[in-house]
C-alpha cells in the first residue's frame, strides 16, 4: 500500500520548498514481527541502492539521460556527479551522505541552485517504510519573476520520483 502526501510551502521570492512522501506498507501476508522487521530492512536497503545507484537514475529520474561519477573514490559528502539531461551536463554535488537513510544532492542551475534531499526512513512500529523527497529551489534575479511556475513545477516533479523510487524499491527474495 502506497499512501503519498504532499506539502508545499509558501513560496517566498527567493525559496520554493516542497515536501513529499510515500508510505510502504508490510504486506499483510508477513504476520511475524520478525519476518515484517527483516522486511523493512530489506526494503530500506533496496531503496538505499536504488538512489546511490547513480547511472542507473535515467531510468526513474524524469529529465534525466546519463549519470557520471566526477571520481572513482566511493561516494560520499562532497562527491560530484556529472548530470546529463539531454542538451545540457550539469555538476551535482551530494552535500549529505549517511546510508541508509539521508541523501541530499544540490545543483547549481543559473536561475539559482535546486536541492533534492531524499530519505528512506523504517518504522517497525507503524509496520512501514517511508520514502520521503525534500526539493528546494533558491532563485536569483530575474528568476524570482517565475517563483509560482517553479512552485507548480516542484509539485508535479516530486511525486513523479517518488512514485518511480517506490516502484524500484523491492525486499530481497528471502526477506
Amino acid at each position: 500500500m502506497q499512501v503519498l502526501s504532499c506539502a508545499t510551502e509558501k513560496p517566498s521570492m527567493s525559496l520554493i520548498h516542497s515536501k513529499q512522501e510515500i508510505r510502504l506498507a508490510v504486506p499483510s501476508s508477513i504476520v511475524n514481527p520478525q519476518d515484517a522487521d527483516a522486511w523493512l530492512a530489506s526494503m530500506s536497503d533496496s531503496g538505499w541502492r536504488v538512489l546511490t545507484d547513480f547511472q542507473n537514475w535515467p531510468n526513474w529520474m524524469p529529465g534525466v539521460c546519463c549519470v557520471e561519477q566526477a571520481d572513482s573514490a566511493p561516494p560520499a559528502r562532497g562527491t560530484e556527479l556529472q548530470v546529463n539531461r539531454g542538451r545540457k551536463t550539469t555538476i551535482c554535488s551530494i552535500d549529505c551522505w549517511d546510508p541508509p537513510r539521508t541523501l541530499q544532492i544540490s545543483i547549481n542551475l543559473a536561475p539559482g541552485e535546486m536541492a533534492y534531499g531524499f530519505g528512506v526512513e523504517t518504522s517497525p512500529k507503524n509496520a512501514e517504510i517511508r520514502l520521503s523527497l525534500e526539493l528546494e529551489h533558491r532563485l536569483i534575479g530575474v528568476s524570482r519573476i517565475a517563483a509560482i511556475f517553479f512552485k507548480w513545477r516542484l509539485q508535479k516533479l516530486g511525486p513523479r520520483i517518488l512514485a518511480n523510487l517506490a516502484a524500484r524499491t523491492r525486499p530481497a527474495k528471502n526477506a
